[in-house]
């Protein structure tokens, strides 16, 4: 992501700092900088890792993620790999996500499919003005297919 978005991800997390009466914070600013540098999608360890070499403490970085994914910076989705675990990717826009996403090694690819994103825009909800979506399609990759059947012979 160039830098231009990293200004507008800074830009969103000041004005919901101030709209939410928190006190603006420059360790938030850097955990969000440190954020942006982490492959997509992301989980909070990797985040901790990279924060490290600033002295910023784990409980900044849990606390800084709450208000990444409340100021809709980042959006956080907790998939099954072993054990249920949290990953966030960022919010950019109104970008349309399509992923796949291996439940045995954890793998997210994303896919395109137009025939899909024009059925789910072209819904309409009651009450609801839709802005972006994203779909997740769980399952197995073939590399995961192909090992296992290789231990099956």
């Amino acid at each position: 992501m160039k830098r231009a978005a990293l200004n507008s991800a800074l830009e969103r997390l000041n004005r919901y700092v101030l709209a939410n009466n928190k006190r603006p914070s420059k360790v938030r600013n850097i955990v969000l900088e440190q954020a942006f540098l982490l492959p997509q999608p992301f989980v909070a360890d990797q985040l901790v890792e990279a924060c490290q070499a600033q002295r910023i403490s784990v409980g900044t970085v849990y606390n800084s993620l709450e208000i990444f994914v409340s100021a809709r910076i980042l959006h956080s989705i907790t998939r099954q790999r072993g054990q249920n675990a949290t990953y966030y990717e960022w919010i950019v826009g109104e970008q349309t996500r399509l992923q796949v996403v291996c439940e045995k090694c954890g793998r997210v690819s994303d896919f395109h499919d137009k025939a899909i994103e024009r059925l789910i825009q072209e819904r309409r909800y009651s009450n609801f003005n839709m802005h972006h979506f994203s779909l997740y399609v769980y399952g197995e990759c073939k590399l995961c297919k192909k090992t296992k059947k290789l231990k099956e012979s």
